[in-house]
């Protein structure tokens, strides 16, 4: 299925993702189709621009609210497993999305503040994206897969804080065309237009650079190579520099109004600590599916 992607350069790179399977098709049954998802899990956080869904290894994760809040959606991480950020627009306009991994632009890998300036994905009406990695240029991305903290992209980086294990999602509506009376402005007033032009060419952040091309196509282990021993349950998770994906986008304009109509947050954290934070992932049970005889679909082996 062929889908028109853009990126933004108004006030900074934007992209859009590849668009995702058609609506209506059959989920993906593997990985979280073992789960029973009980009165307090859901699969899509619904904003007013955009819809929001987290998948592990190609499924829909369930999420869940911690007992007592509302304001986050929790979803547990698997180590070693790749994850990746659905979008969907939900209007009939375009919309920006701004996402953020661990404290850092998906697209640019900088320290994010959610900010409008930032760069950001564009989505056309009603589109549906996938965000599979971190952006390494217009063509390639670095996938999404779940590390301990110590190994992720922030803490190799050098910009490890107070997000790690949080994803944040700002939606913004596109400015409108402004109409201005047309008039001819005086000596003084054009001189001091000119300069708030160049002010405004010299303070524009400049694209983030593409990969160079040509480069040798290597390929990192599932932990950007990290050793893929089990490690102790307490360890915390975090966004590590996962496998090559050839994502192609395109270049579009687009100018964010001042601030988000949307602003999603969800966390992630291994099954021991969604248990400590009250949260625990609800299981079929067995005897269920044995009274009721139906298995599902045969699924690969575990191990």
């Amino acid at each position: 299925m062929n889908t028109r992607t853009q990126i933004s350069q108004a006030l900074r790179l934007a992209a859009l993702a590849a668009t995702l399977a058609v609506a209506g098709a059959a989920p993906a049954l593997a990985d979280y189709s073992y789960y029973r998802s009980g009165p307090s899990a859901h699969q899509v956080v619904d904003g007013n621009l955009v819809d929001v869904q987290v998948r592990v290894n190609g499924s829909a994760a369930p999420l869940y609210f911690r007992p007592g809040t509302n304001d986050r959606h929790y979803f547990q991480a698997y180590r070693g497993r790749n994850y990746s950020v659905v979008l969907r627009n939900n209007t009939g306009r375009r919309i920006g999305v701004l996402v953020s991994v661990d404290g850092l632009n998906v697209l640019n890998g900088e320290r994010s503040g959610l900010d409008r300036g930032e760069a950001m994905y564009v989505l056309d009406p009603w589109e549906q994206a996938e965000i599979q990695g971190w952006r390494t240029s217009l063509d390639e991305v670095r996938k999404f897969v779940f590390v301990d903290e110590e190994r992720s992209y922030a803490q190799r980086t050098g910009q490890a804080n107070g997000d790690m294990g949080w994803i944040r999602v700002a939606a913004f509506r596109e400015l409108e065309p402004q109409t201005w009376w047309p008039y001819r402005p005086k000596v003084s007033d054009e001189h001091a237009w000119n300069d708030s032009r160049d002010s405004r060419r010299e303070n524009a952040a400049p694209a983030p650079a593409p990969s160079a091309k040509g480069a040798p196509p290597t390929q990192l282990r599932a932990d950007g190579g990290a050793n893929m021993a089990p490690r102790d349950e307490e360890s915390n998770p975090g966004t590590g520099w996962g496998n090559r994906e050839y994502d192609p986008v395109g270049e579009t304009t687009f100018v964010a109004e001042k601030s988000a109509s949307d602003r999603i947050t969800l966390r992630y954290e291994y099954a021991s600590g969604l248990q400590a934070l009250g949260i625990v992932p609800q299981r079929a049970p067995r005897i269920w599916d044995r009274e009721q005889g139906q298995l599902g679909f045969a699924q690969p082996p575990r191990w």
